[in-house]
């Protein structure tokens, strides 16, 4: 079951900042987007690299009424996980996605990205 809240690293909180600037997508929406893509690119997670030590996020802001999916997903790819890892896991996945979402230069580039 998913943590009440999760925390991600302070690099990807700085990245979601700026995109937000050159975008205006909010955080959370943000958050999704890169988990999303991360789990396309089927990346090696690196769980142990991943700090958390930047933004905080209550999971029902950041997944809204799809918390249930998202839980269905990382378990689907990553099989059974305790609470703590899944808040470890959710802030890698966003460290990988963000990889991808920080070439984004304006709302146009989110729409385009692969």
């Amino acid at each position: 079951m998913f943590p009440n809240r999760i925390r991600i690293s302070k690099g990807a909180s700085d990245q979601l900042k700026l995109i937000k600037q050159r975008t205006g997508v909010t955080p959370n929406v943000l958050c999704r987007m890169a988990i999303m893509l991360s789990l396309k690119r089927d990346s090696v997670i690196k769980r142990s690299d991943t700090k958390l030590d930047g933004l905080e996020f209550n999971i029902s802001t950041l997944f809204g009424e799809y918390v249930p999916l998202y839980e269905c997903l990382l378990r689907q790819f990553h099989g059974a996980l305790e609470q703590k890892e899944f808040e470890v896991l959710l802030a890698a996945h966003v460290d990988d996605g963000i990889m991808v979402l920080k070439a984004a230069r304006s709302l146009s580039d989110l729409t385009h990205l692969r």
